[in-house]
């Protein structure tokens, strides 16, 4: 009885973050006993905005630490969704463990005419250019529309360079301009990390073009003004 106990103290599955908005990611967070989890038999499927999470289950006697595990559900369009969670489906195929709902919201905004501008989709992903292999763009957009990118290249003494876009704006669905900085600062494996020492100097400005002609679908074109140099480089995201 006292491991039934301890175990279902933990139970309770959560949706994160507890109030999702449009594409933001959403996961089934998960709080398991430790001792032999298996993520393996782990599967997720979807039919009429309900997800079934199924799981073989790993309660033991005597139960191990808690551990939490994060199942990704996606990145929803507004809506009101379901989760069940089936637990050993092979022995029991319909036992629901746990029913979850929750509601996926639009963002709210500023209501101006004309409205902001915006993206349709989500261009996060590692750029490259696959003739130029060695250097490349992370790029990172959140569920708001803001976007992060890193440019890690070499410099002309053949030495790695990273530079970040920064307090970038949408000027179109399909264009981003940025800040562009280069960040120096001491080694990770000093033995104390000195955040005194880190320093972003201005190096210039970036735009990136995501817009799409036919025959070119999938390719973006960066075009930057980085110490002086301007140039302009077709990429494509790398699949992973």
């Amino acid at each position: 009885m006292s491991s039934f106990i301890a175990i279902a103290a933990f139970a309770a599955s959560a949706i994160v973050p507890a109030q999702p908005t449009s594409f933001q990611l959403v996961n089934l967070r998960i709080q398991s006993d430790a001792c032999n989890f298996d993520p393996w038999p782990v599967r997720v499927t979807l039919e009429d905005n309900t997800f079934r999470v199924t799981t073989e289950g790993d309660n033991c006697s005597p139960p191990g630490p808690p551990r939490s595990v994060d199942v990704r559900l996606g990145m929803l369009p507004a809506g009101d969704y379901r989760v069940e969670v089936l637990k050993y489906p092979r022995l029991y195929p319909n036992n629901v463990a746990e029913t979850l709902t929750f509601q996926v919201r639009d963002p709210a905004e500023i209501m101006i005419f004309p409205p902001p501008v915006r993206p349709l989709t989500d261009y996060s992903g590692l750029w490259y250019d696959p003739r130029e292999s060695g250097w490349g763009l992370s790029l990172h957009q959140s569920p708001g529309h803001t976007a992060f990118g890193l440019l890690f290249v070499y410099d002309a003494n053949r030495q790695p360079e990273w530079y970040s876009f920064q307090g970038g704006r949408w000027t179109s669905s399909t264009m981003w301009t940025a800040s562009v900085f280069r960040t120096t600062g001491p080694a990770m494996t000093a033995a104390a990390f000195d955040t005194a020492q880190v320093s972003y100097v201005p190096a210039g400005t970036v735009s990136i073009d995501f817009t799409q002609a036919p025959g070119t679908e999938g390719r973006a074109r960066l075009t930057y003004t980085i110490n002086g140099t301007t140039a302009t480089k077709t990429i494509q995201r790398m699949p992973l």
